[in-house]
C-alpha cells in the first residue's frame, strides 16, 4: 500500500475519534514490530487524571523502518496532533 493512500486512510479513520474536545490529549502511536515485519497504528486519547483510551487504527504489513519513519513525517504534516514511534 502506498503512503498516501494509507495517510488518507488513517486520517478517515481518526475523524470520528478526533473530536478536539478541550483538556484532552490526543495522539498517534506507531509501532514497528520488526520480526513480525509489520507496522500498528493506534489512536490515544484521555484526560489529565483519567485513563487514556487506545484504539487501533490499522496494521500494515511487509514494511520497515525506513517506510514507518517517512510515514511519521508525512503524517505529521497533515494532521495537528503528536505523533509516537516505537
Amino acid at each position: 500500500m502506498e503512503n498516501q493512500e494509507l495517510i488518507t486512510e488513517v486520517i478517515k479513520s481518526i475523524e470520528p475519534l478526533f473530536k478536539k474536545k478541550a483538556n484532552v490529549i490526543y495522539e498517534i502511536h506507531i509501532v514497528n514490530q520488526p520480526f513480525a515485519d509489520q507496522m500498528n497504528i493506534f489512536f490515544e486519547w484521555g484526560r489529565i487524571g483519567h485513563a487514556t483510551i487506545s484504539r487501533q487504527i490499522k496494521a500494515v504489513h511487509h514494511v520497515g523502518l525506513a517506510q514507518v519513519m517517512t510515514f511519521q513525517r508525512e503524517l505529521e504534516k497533515r494532521l495537528p496532533i503528536t505523533i509516537r514511534v516505537d
